[in-house]
């Protein structure tokens, strides 16, 4: 089998825009390819330097949302790091779970809600790999 690599992930939005703007102040994506003028999506990408490429992206997608996506998982450089990102979203109303230490492979985590309601877990701690 030729070597596959993951890419993106694709979530319904019902404003373009607003959403852009969430997941770039509150997760530090970016846009790396802008199809609104188009009628198209939107891919969001971690910042890089230039001449690279994203190696993972974001595509938000304008259309009816049929249910909500279970959530999107962020790595944090700290514990301070997941508390600020739960005080700004309890100050905004979009805190689904206060910041809990649970400790081995899932870490210390929160979980706000994006303004259509989609799940977005901010860990710090919690590894990729192992047991």
């Amino acid at each position: 089998m030729a070597s596959i690599r993951w890419t993106h992930i694709t979530l319904p939005v019902s404003d373009l825009s607003r959403s852009v703007a969430w997941y770039e102040r509150h997760c530090g994506l970016v846009v790396v390819r802008d199809r609104r003028p188009s009628g198209g999506t939107v891919w969001l990408g971690t910042p890089v330097i230039a001449g690279e490429l994203p190696s993972f992206v974001l595509v938000l997608a304008q259309e009816p949302i049929a249910a909500a996506f279970d959530h999107l998982g962020f790595q944090c450089e700290s514990r301070a790091a997941v508390d600020a990102i739960a005080q700004e979203a309890e100050r905004s109303g979009a805190l689904a779970r206060a910041p809990k230490d649970s400790g081995g492979v899932v870490g210390y985590w929160t979980q706000v809600r994006d303004p259509d309601g989609h799940l977005v877990e901010f860990t710090y701690g919690q590894p990729l790999t192992g047991l």
